[in-house]
């Protein structure tokens, strides 16, 4: 068995265990000593959360390092990260930061053993015949602008599986909206990802509630939603 260092970390009565490399444990406690202190942690779980947002800001291989240990101690991903925040019982701002921290090594290679991931997925019967044609219509027209803010809790927690996603199929709205046909409809025309990022400014609430700017953009919410789930259940 490979040698390994444990560093330790607390804040307030909650303490975790990080167990490392040894060429590691000089790096990860100095990391440890310029985490900033935060009482609202209640749990391991936050706190490994906590620990790994700075270190992925900071270290790659102190942020797997940390991602390693998460995975380990609370059984992910043979148990599903969103399982394990339910078990907790954590509010809706500390599931968030879980949930965001954990998927913040997405893309990274050599954090992929920590997700649900399938290699080659076999295609779902209902593609594999050319002759199959699918409709889908994403009803439920809000009645309000509170879309956005689904839209931004998701992109929040999930950067890493939606950015990419998100920003194509917003070039694919704005590049409809522009249809000289429609110039009348969208005044303001259609950035959604702005919108989203809150990168520009966001039109008002009467605008973002009329049908010609709220479905497409409700469906974009609810295409991310699937994204989320394909993702994240490895399918």
């Amino acid at each position: 068995m490979a040698a390994v260092s444990a560093v330790d970390v607390s804040q307030g009565i909650v303490a975790i265990v990080v167990h490392v490399a040894p060429e590691l444990e000089s790096h990860l406690h100095n990391l440890v000593g310029t985490l900033a202190p935060d009482t609202s942690i209640a749990t391991p779980l936050e706190l490994c959360a906590h620990l790994l947002e700075h270190c992925a800001a900071h270290s790659g291989p102190a942020a797997l390092a940390v991602l390693g240990a998460m995975c380990r101690q609370f059984g992910i991903p043979a148990t599903n990260v969103h399982v394990v925040v339910q078990q907790h019982g954590l509010d809706e701002a500390a599931a968030r930061r879980v949930l965001r921290a954990y998927y913040l090594l997405w893309d990274v290679e050599g954090a992929r053993h920590c997700y649900r991931l399938s290699d080659a997925p076999a295609l779902p019967a209902l593609f594999a015949s050319d002759a199959t044609r699918l409709t889908a219509m994403f009803g439920g027209q809000p009645g309000s602008s509170a879309y956005l803010d689904e839209a931004r809790w998701l992109l929040d927690v999930y950067r890493p599986l939606l950015g990419d996603y998100v920003a194509r199929m917003s070039a694919f709205l704005g590049s409809l909206a522009q249809d000289s046909r429609l110039a009348q409809v969208y005044t303001k025309g259609l950035d959604a990802h702005g919108w989203i990022s809150q990168s520009g400014p966001e039109p008002g609430a009467d605008y973002l509630v009329a049908a010609p700017v709220s479905m497409p953009l409700a469906g974009l919410v609810q295409l991310m939603q699937v994204m989320v789930l394909h993702k994240t259940l490895g399918v």
